[in-house]
């Protein structure tokens, strides 16, 4: 894929060194070796966000063959689940707030700041020595993973022209979905032939190398990195810290943390997710379901998610103006993006068919380990099944994107196909063959890719090329579409959990004498580890019922997903050639501006007062990496540096 890439922005460069001398003056031209450069140094900056995106989702999905192993290290089975909604919680609530602070602080710096957490995260669960202390790192790590998988496809995004964002999307969800494929693989070697904690130690090298290309490749700013680090050393040398002691400081600091970063919504919102799937956790399992506690959780919880939402979208815009703040009040949520019904529709759709798609990859493997009693390893390539098509179908639709801007239609033939396989997921037993679980599984993953890339672009282009706060609202867009996506798989996770271990509660309650008799379900999966009796007993009768209904949960997640996608917006992506540019280079941002001012430039198509002198800023990477002119036209967010920047603000 990689190697694709590169070729392609070879003949990019050459197509576009051959159109920009017949149609500029000399005056206006510029090297091959300029040009060469840019193309490389954008193919740079695509692999580093490869590997990073690749790490990220690699965490989420590499501790499933783990969950019988640590179970077992740890003595704690019911907790076991959380390995992966830990993670997936904490980076789902998380989203949202990186977002924000990228629109505030900059994409490179937050970038670089959510792959320093998830290090540091990654190394606490891999030196634990406790349950609590490994869901706690992953917890860690969960959150700064939000910021990449979030961050990575703005800035991924915004490298090019509208028409091309299809193929770096193809190119980032290929590495999302090739995690998952390879993940719970390479958790299950490691886990077999070395230890279950270099599945963690194995981010740091790889999250370390990432991080230094993409610091060295990722250069919003336009200025050298030697001067960059210069000037924030000597802007850290300089500051008057005495500040920090005034009360002027820290009532903008409150002002700030209210009205800019909405820490109270943040607050809101991430009590009322943890409380609602705490209860969905613990409800039966730890706590019977009417007890108060569980009441408690599944109450509170969602009354606290309805409360942050009638704050963000009523109470917070009515208390600025009521203490007559100035600035600009961003909300986690703003209604204005929310209630658009081409955002609405394709958030629900991208969060049943995350949920959906998480609780198959999961018992698709459970049900070889369980039922077959085959190694994590093995069991685990059995999810190939599903990311291979789903490989294939990124690679195809990135060409469909690109010559004809389709989006509707695939989200809505994709989300049908995913309904049609989840529902013949749910024909997997004790006798099925590989290759009927194979075919099985085909339109399941194909479903899956399908409506996960169509999603996201449509989501996209909701926001307007003219408005003057397009990079802000790209921004606020493309992290809600990734919170939503990130909450499904949290909920997959906890959900998948929560109907198997409740039905073979169930159907031990009702076995024959012939089962032996457990005290939980996970004593059962431990002890049909050790006395397997077959693929064709009453134990694995049993656990195939069960694994069924976890499928069965998924087919009402796809087909809600399919009811979404249906109310998507019509709207295509834009394909209109861009018109000849004249290749002026000229500085990108003022040198007084810092890339945490004015991070980020978002491509958007030229007006025509503008075609007869485009500018190629030295800093942007907005080439069309299909073979096409660079989009060269890039709109700067000026008003970052006087309303929403924190520089400039009042102090």
């Amino acid at each position: 894929m990689l190697i694709y890439l590169f070729r392609r922005l070879r003949s990019a460069a050459a197509k576009t060194r051959t159109d920009t001398q017949a149609q500029t003056a000399p005056s206006h031209s510029f090297s091959l070796q300029d040009f060469s450069a840019k193309h490389a140094l954008l193919a740079l900056c695509l692999l580093s966000l490869v590997l990073t995106l690749f790490l990220a989702a690699l965490d989420i999905v590499i501790v499933v063959t783990l969950y019988e192993t640590i179970g077992e290290k740890f003595n704690d089975y019911n907790d076991v689940g959380w390995l992966v909604t830990g993670y997936s919680l904490s980076s789902a609530l998380f989203t949202l707030l990186w977002g924000r602070m990228a629109s505030l602080l900059g994409l490179k710096t937050c970038l670089m700041l959510s792959v320093l957490i998830f290090e540091i995260g990654s190394l606490i669960a891999a030196v634990s020595n406790s349950m609590g202390m490994l869901i706690a790192g992953r917890v860690v790590a969960g959150a700064g993973g939000s910021g990449i998988q979030s961050l990575v496809y703005i800035v991924g995004t915004s490298l090019v022209s509208e028409r091309s964002r299809g193929m770096v999307i193809m190119v980032l969800t290929f590495a999302f979905v090739g995690s998952n494929a390879g993940g719970p693989i390479l958790g299950g070697a490691l886990n077999e032939h070395a230890s279950w904690r270099w599945c963690f130690f194995i981010n740091l090298p790889i999250g370390g190398a990432a991080a230094f290309m993409l610091f060295l490749c990722y250069n919003p700013s336009g200025k050298p990195l030697l001067s960059t680090l210069t000037s924030k050393l000597e802007a850290a040398r300089d500051y008057r810290y005495s500040n920090v002691c005034t009360r002027k400081f820290w009532a903008h600091a409150l002002d700030l943390g209210v009205f800019r970063f909405d820490i109270i919504g943040f607050a809101l919102s991430s009590a009322g997710f943890v409380l609602l799937l705490l209860g969905l956790t613990f409800g039966g399992r730890k706590y019977s379901w009417s007890s108060g506690t569980t009441i408690a959780y599944l109450t509170v919880g969602p009354v606290l998610i309805v409360v942050f939402c009638l704050y963000d979208f009523l109470v917070l815009p009515v208390l600025a103006r009521s203490l007559a703040y100035s600035s600009e009040v961003t909300p986690l949520v703003p209604w204005p993006v929310i209630s658009k019904p081409g955002v609405f529709a394709t958030s629900f759709a991208s969060f049943f068919n995350f949920f959906a798609y998480n609780m198959q990859i999961i018992y698709l493997v459970q049900f070889y380990q369980v039922v077959h009693n085959e190694s994590p390893t093995n069991a685990s390539t059995h999810m190939w099944a599903l990311s291979i098509p789903a490989l294939v179908v990124i690679i195809v639709l990135g060409r469909i994107n690109k010559k004809f801007g389709i989006l509707k239609p695939v989200a809505v033939i994709g989300a049908a196909c995913g309904t049609i396989g989840a529902g013949l997921l749910t024909l997997l037993k004790g006798s099925t063959t590989s290759g009927q679980s194979i075919g099985y599984c085909i339109l399941a993953g194909a479903g899956f890719s399908a409506v996960m890339q169509s999603t996201l672009l449509s989501a996209q282009i909701q926001v307007d090329k003219t408005d003057p706060k397009f990079n802000q609202k790209f921004i606020e867009i493309t992290t809600l579409n990734n919170f939503f996506r990130v909450l499904g798989i949290s909920f997959g996770g906890i959900m998948g959990t929560l109907i198997y271990s409740t039905s073979l509660k169930n159907e031990l309650a009702t076995a024959g004498p012939n089962i032996p008799s457990f005290a939980s379900t996970d004593e059962l999966i431990a002890y049909r580890s050790k006395n397997f009796d077959g693929a064709s007993s009453p134990l694995e009768n049993i656990m195939s019922k069960s694994i069924q209904r976890v499928f069965y949960g998924s087919l009402g997640c796809q087909a809600l997903a399919f009811l979404f996608t249906i109310c998507m917006s019509n709207k295509r992506l834009d394909l209109e050639p861009n018109p000849p540019a004249v290749a002026t280079f000229e500085p990108a941002l003022n040198a007084a501006v810092s890339d945490q001012e004015k991070g980020f430039g978002i491509t958007q198509g030229p007006t025509s007062s503008e075609t007869q002198n485009l500018r190629v800023s030295d800093s942007s990477l907005a080439y069309n990496i299909t073979g096409e002119k660079a989009d060269e036209n890039e709109e700067h967010y000026d008003s970052m540096t006087s309303r929403d920047s924190p520089v400039s603000a009042k102090n």
